[in-house]
């Protein structure tokens, strides 16, 4: 591996090639990816069987679901501190962060402190995947940051096939449903190893480097935050938030409740679920392999509009079919289109100039773009109240993919290929 100090600057910021250290890097991050989408997989699995456990019914599992997903914004914190205390030490602490916590879990002994367990969870989580797509932006040439993006959320889905693989074996161990949170703390191990790998990033050591090392407050740092919302990085914000917003509304709205709909509504089983799950999953991870080549040669908008409008039509035929393949392969093409978590993460961390990467990501990823985790569950159990039905829910909200793509799409900037000195100048 690549021995380059940590205190050293590197004058070249853009590389052209994959240096031995880029490679291990993106091994790395792709590894945490890994277990952070399994531990974000396995609430779906579990939603079930947390409900016959805890007595709850669709719509206070709706409501769990919901202020666990407050965790998603609450990790605005972790992650603005990425630009003051810089991007590895708070990659290490989150990634630690989420494992302990997931393992926690498992000794959940009601709806509320399972809740509790996975708010903070889920904080950790969110943060680690902004951070490590930070991470990657600044690092990777540029012809390549989609590509190193795109390969993180591969691995991510590669967790959610382990997931799903290991679903219908795990719950009818014993432990059941806890045992899917114990087998999350295989990463800690893994973390031990690699921590003293892992250097800090050549853009931000130049950045603190010419701000002098500025020690601010801890207070300080999180007032500073509002630089954000100066009229210079207006269209950034717009953009920022409208697709973070949008991306994380349709996905929590189709996928935490895929499998309540189908156990509950369409009579499947879980070894049917076991079944589906992977084959969905697998063809996902093709989509993260498809859209990194396609977000560097055609470009971020082209791909960001494909990608949100076949999720919203897919969403609509998966929750309103009746007959089990249309659902499955209908399901399929949702699972395909969370490649949109990819052109998020791509869009939002090269937008902002280095001395704000993380601030502008931690607004409009976490503080604004997650509430739509947070609305897109409790609409779901209010309409699916008022409807009668979960599928009728999931699919009336599934036009808003439709609603809000325009926007995103006036004030997104084209950025593939570009140095991100450029980009933000």
């Amino acid at each position: 591996m690549d021995e380059r100090p940590t205190t050293s600057i590197e004058p070249e910021l853009e590389l052209e090639q994959l240096s031995p250290y880029l490679r291990h890097l993106l091994i790395f991050i792709c590894v945490a990816s890994f277990f952070e989408a399994y531990d974000v997989i396995i609430i779906n699995l579990s939603l079930p069987f947390l409900g016959e456990a805890f007595q709850a019914d669709a719509q206070t599992l709706a409501f769990a679901i919901s202020v666990i997903s407050i965790g998603t914004i609450a990790a605005f914190l972790p992650v603005r501190l990425a630009d003051r205390y810089g991007r590895r030490p708070v990659l290490l602490t989150v990634i630690a962060g989420y494992t302990l916590f997931t393992v926690a879990t498992a000794f959940s002994t009601n709806i509320y402190n399972f809740v509790g367990l996975q708010f903070i969870a889920r904080m950790f989580m969110v943060a680690e995947v902004g951070i490590g797509a930070i991470i990657l932006t600044e690092e990777m040439p540029a012809r390549f940051r989609g590509r190193a993006i795109s390969l993180m959320f591969a691995a991510g889905f590669v967790g959610g096939v382990l997931a799903s693989l290991s679903f219908p074996y795990l719950i009818k161990t014993p432990l059941g449903w806890r045992m899917l949170y114990l087998v999350g703390g295989i990463l800690l191990p893994l973390l031990i190893l690699y921590r003293n790998r892992l250097h800090e990033t050549r853009r931000w050591l130049e950045q603190n480097a010419r701000d002098n090392g500025q020690n601010r407050s801890f207070v300080q740092t999180i007032r500073d935050t509002k630089v954000i919302f100066e009229r210079r990085y207006r269209r950034s914000l717009i953009a920022g938030t409208s697709i973070w917003f949008l991306a994380n509304f349709w996905s929590s709205a189709v996928l935490f409740f895929f499998t309540y709909y189908v156990m509950q509504e369409r009579g499947w089983t879980p070894e049917l679920v076991g079944k589906v799950m992977p084959v969905a999953a697998l063809v996902s991870i093709g989509a993260f392999l498809l859209v990194g080549p396609l977000l560097d040669i055609v470009g971020r908008r082209i791909t960001t509009g494909v990608f949100f409008s076949l999720g919203g039509i897919s969403a609509i035929i998966c929750f309103q079919a009746e007959t089990t393949l249309v659902i499955v392969i209908s399901y399929i093409f949702v699972m395909a289109c969370n490649a949109v978590w990819a052109i998020s993460a791509t869009v939002t961390s090269e937008i902002f100039p280095t001395a704000i990467r993380a601030t502008g990501n931690s607004v409009v990823n976490n503080l604004l773009g997650r509430t739509g985790m947070v609305i897109g569950p409790a609409l779901v159990g209010i309409l699916s109240k008022s409807l009668g039905s979960v599928g009728d829910a999931v699919s009336v909200l599934a036009l808003f993919n439709f609603v809000l793509l325009p926007i995103i799409l006036f004030y997104m900037r084209e950025t593939k290929g570009q140095v991100l000195e450029n980009i933000s100048a």
